[in-house]
């Protein structure tokens, strides 16, 4: 935009109340505070995004759009920041006056007169309630499997890492089960994709509705299984489990209209006695996997370094 000017060459002087008019205006719901916290200017579009009227709610604090969703200490740490003379930036939870709940991008920045002396503080927020969702889904999708919902490798990877270092310190096991179903090609072949993955999802329902609550389940790819067992005592509550599995899986599935069978083969590691790191107990239950699947199918075998 090129600049204006008056017939004399010289820029034409500002309204006086262009920085009001201008804040006025900004899409950005804005408000400011005194010293104290009470509001005492706020803009259309904050007026627009809490429902709230400047009768309303000038001269109250901005408790009056509060969720409840924070806690003392994320408010203490707000004042904190902001007393000290620092922008404080971060997302919050806040409320309408309907009661619906919208999420902020909120920027406050302390004001202080030549002196340096704190008196307002400028409160600009951008709405992101809109963007929220789609950001958790995002998250969500990067540690969990979209067709089972259940954690995908790189949850499982995580997770191992944290299950492993809290065996080392209390010196207690884990067993790491790799699970493949024996028959997935040929049904997936005879009866189309759709049944295939319809077969995945319910497998996962009964792999979760056998294991225990403090147990992990999560698919890494294709037909493949792994249930992750902490604190185990002996080895006989990972055999037990094993065969409970193995049942689950055994018994006819109905798919749409269909009656499907299959089965599973089982690997099984233990930490330590096979292995100290994840990756390596991953790769023991796998080799224990195949020599399941040489056995017979339907079965499952602990890692044996013979």
């Amino acid at each position: 935009m090129s600049e204006q000017t008056n017939p004399a060459g010289a820029p034409a002087p500002l309204p006086a109340d262009l920085f009001s008019r201008a804040l006025n205006s900004a899409a950005n719901a804005i408000f400011i505070t005194d010293h104290a916290g009470r509001i005492v200017w706020l803009n259309a579009a904050f007026s627009k995004l809490t429902g709230y009227t400047p009768d309303e709610i000038i001269g109250k604090t901005p408790a009056i759009i509060k969720s409840g969703k924070q806690s003392k200490a994320f408010y203490a740490e707000i004042w904190q920041t902001v007393l000290m003379g620092d922008v404080w930036r971060g997302t919050v939870i806040e409320r309408r006056k309907d009661g619906v709940l919208f999420t902020v991008d909120e920027t406050i920045t302390p004001i202080a007169d030549e002196k340096g002396v704190l008196h307002y503080f400028l409160s600009i927020s951008n709405d992101v309630t809109i963007c929220k969702p789609d950001q958790e889904k995002t998250r969500y999708l990067a540690f969990h499997d979209p067709l089972t919902g259940l954690p995908n490798r790189a949850f499982f990877q995580g997770l191992q890492r944290q299950l492993i270092s809290h065996a080392k310190s209390n010196a207690t096991q884990l067993a790491l089960l790799f699970l493949d179903l024996d028959s997935f090609k040929p049904i997936n072949d005879i009866h189309g994709h759709e049944v295939g993955d319809q077969l995945l999802v319910a497998v996962a329902e009964r792999l979760c509705t056998v294991t225990r609550k403090a147990d992990t389940v999560a698919r890494l790819g294709g037909d493949e299984f792994v249930i992750f067992l902490s604190d185990i005592t002996s080895q006989d509550i990972v055999t037990r489990l094993a065969h409970k599995l193995l049942d689950a899986i055994a018994t006819p599935f109905l798919l749409h209209g269909l009656r499907i069978e299959t089965s599973a083969s089982i690997g099984i590691a233990m930490f330590p006695r096979d292995g100290d790191e994840g990756d390596d107990l991953l790769r023991k239950a796998d080799r224990a996997m195949y020599q399941a699947k040489r056995s017979g199918r339907n079965s499952f075998h602990f890692y044996d370094a013979a």
